[in-house]
């Protein structure tokens, strides 16, 4: 096994795996990119990033069950039995394995705030022979909003043989595409929001056609979508921009992650991508400490009260310094410190009498040069992790002073830090902080709404600002990010029939009000749309110069960056 090839997450939840098999891939289902069979006999398969040479020929891996889904690129995606990261690790072929991390799901109105009605008629443009492309939780095929333009469905999570992009789903088209469910809703009402056709609640670009994705979300099946829309796109001769309304926090946040690195790859003229910033203004996620050189300090986070059955930490600080970590649990109980291991295995197993601490602390990451740690607390058997105040304690045994930023990872943002170690920024993560992405800032045009009952709803959401759920950049590397902002706070949308959504969201039975940088996003890829309508050529740099020229944020001098709004609020009317 060379250890040193596999991403700290991945061979902390490896090592649980070899000790305790299936029953640790309960804990790792999220970090794992776990399909358990349906069949007892045969193995469970993860799903992993794979980095080598663009064309090495990785056929020969077939032998040991392990499914490469692409023949060429830097960065594929795989399908393998677990035991057989052992095997795939021994490759000198193979540079980095890192596993693929579950991605959490982040008009009328909205259209005048930025004038978009006024541009629609001047321009006339509609969409008309652009793709667009939603990866998400599907479609409601049989919505009347988009009758005779959705052209293709990749249903990930359906049984099947897959496309050529990787071997698992079903594809459809015409009558079979209703095979295909939106049980979440999410994905319908974002693809309502980019193109629906609608006499009260139109979409952006109501002309333009659908190829969708329903992903499970994997990160490494996201990066699958993509190919597959932008490959659909090429075949049929058009451009097109995808809409990607989802993100997680398992990155450096710097845009160097595996799935960042495809979208980069695969953009260019008339392929562009679209991200949301995330919906984690109002959370702790993020904590930040500056350790002077020689020195040690701490940094608290709160676990709630017999809630989390694994808590994780994902740290990244700069390759020039070298840290040393330890955890502090309510109790007072310390592990040792643990140093940077670069011979062997870099990842640490710690007994303590309240909780099971792992650490990992590699060498440094390829793919940007930076050191990342990652710590994973458990509960002693069968209790959840104790709650209460826990510490990650730090000292840095190199000559500079070092900054250290930590994320907690979990579905519900219900780790959070607290004291001084709380940082309000860079809360951007993958895919979001992907160079090529245009990525999308939340604002508020509307706080309330009637609903079906003729009930008024009023959100306390303060109008004609950045929405304060929104996420903050910068990147972790300083890149500046979100790019703009764009209406996404109590947006009016398609309802999928197939999924279940309160009678106090829904406004009849075919549209439904939803909030989130999820919604924001695809205002901006129907206005792509749009764009690559009237100029097909267009790549991801002329695009975002674009929305900067005709962004601003209000009351500041046009051209002004800031970590909440990006360039500020699209004004349509130029473009």
């Amino acid at each position: 096994m060379r250890h040193e090839k596999l991403s700290p997450g991945l061979l902390l939840a490896f090592q649980d795996y070899q000790k305790e098999g299936d029953k640790a891939l309960i804990t790792h289902k999220r970090s794992l990119g776990i399909i358990a069979h349906k069949s007892p006999v045969k193995p469970t398969k993860s799903v992993v990033f794979i980095y080598c040479d663009p064309d090495a020929d990785l056929s020969h891996l077939s032998q040991y069950n392990i499914e490469v889904n692409q023949n060429s690129g830097s960065v594929r995606t795989a399908f393998l039995p677990i035991e057989s990261l052992d095997v795939l690790s021994e490759q000198d072929i193979i540079q980095r394995i890192k596993p693929s991390r579950k991605l959490h799901l982040r008009m009328d109105t909205a259209m005048e705030a930025v004038k978009l009605p006024e541009f629609q008629k001047k321009s006339k443009l509609t969409g008309k022979g652009v793709i667009i492309g939603i990866i998400d939780s599907g479609i409601d095929p049989k919505h009347p909003a988009f009758a005779g333009r959705i052209l293709h469905i990749w249903d990930q999570t359906l049984p099947g043989p897959g496309v050529t992009e990787g071997g698992y789903g079903a594809e459809f088209t015409g009558a079979q595409l209703t095979i295909s469910q939106d049980t979440a809703g999410h994905g319908t009402h974002v693809a309502g929001i980019a193109a629906g056709a609608d006499t009260n609640y139109s979409g952006v670009a109501p002309e333009a056609e659908l190829v969708i994705v329903r992903s499970d979300l994997q990160d490494a099946h996201i990066a699958d979508g993509v190919r597959y829309i932008f490959r659909v796109a090429r075949e049929l001769g058009r451009a097109a921009v995808v809409n990607l309304s989802v993100g997680g926090h398992a990155d450096a946040h710097d845009g160097s992650d595996s799935l960042s690195k495809v979208i980069d790859a695969e953009t260019g003229p008339g392929r562009i991508v679209c991200c949301a910033a995330g919906n984690e203004g109002n959370a702790n996620i993020h904590g930040q400490a500056t350790i002077p050189s020689g020195r040690t300090r701490g940094m608290r986070f709160n676990v709630p009260l017999n809630q989390i059955g694994i808590v994780w930490l994902n740290a990244w600080y700069s390759k020039d310094s070298e840290l040393e970590v330890s955890v502090r649990s309510p109790n007072g109980f310390v592990t040792p410190y643990q140093k940077i291991i670069t011979e062997g295995n870099a990842a640490q197993d710690y007994q303590l009498p309240d909780a099971r601490v792992q650490l990992a602390t590699p060498g440094p990451d390829q793919a940007n040069g930076d050191r990342n740690f990652f710590v994973q607390i458990r509960g002693i058997d069968p209790s959840p992790v104790m709650g209460g105040v826990w510490q990650l304690r730090v000292r840095n045994t190199s000559s500079t002073d070092t900054r250290l930023d930590v994320w907690t990872l979990d579905d519900t943002s219900s780790v959070f830090f607290t004291g001084k170690s709380v940082k309000d920024t860079l809360k951007i993560g993958s895919p979001g902080a992907a160079s090529s992405a245009i990525t999308v800032a939340a604002y508020t045009t509307k706080s309330k709404y009637t609903d079906i009952d003729n009930q008024v709803r009023e959100m306390g959401l303060e109008l004609h600002t950045i929405t304060e759920f929104s996420s903050e950049g910068p990147l972790r590397n300083n890149g500046q990010k979100p790019d703009v902002a764009a209406p996404g706070a109590m947006i009016v949308s398609t309802l999928s029939a197939d999924a279940s959504f309160d009678r106090s969201s829904m406004i009849n039975s075919k549209f439904v009000v939803m909030a989130g940088t999820s919604m924001a996003t695809p205002f901006v890829t129907g206005l792509v749309a749009l764009l690559l309508q009237r100029d097909p050529k267009l790549d991801p740099v002329a695009v975002k110069d674009l929305l900067r020229k005709n962004s601003a944020i209000p009351r500041k001098p046009a051209g002004t960056f800031d970590d909440k709004w990006g360039y500020g609020v699209i004004n349509t009317l130029n473009l």
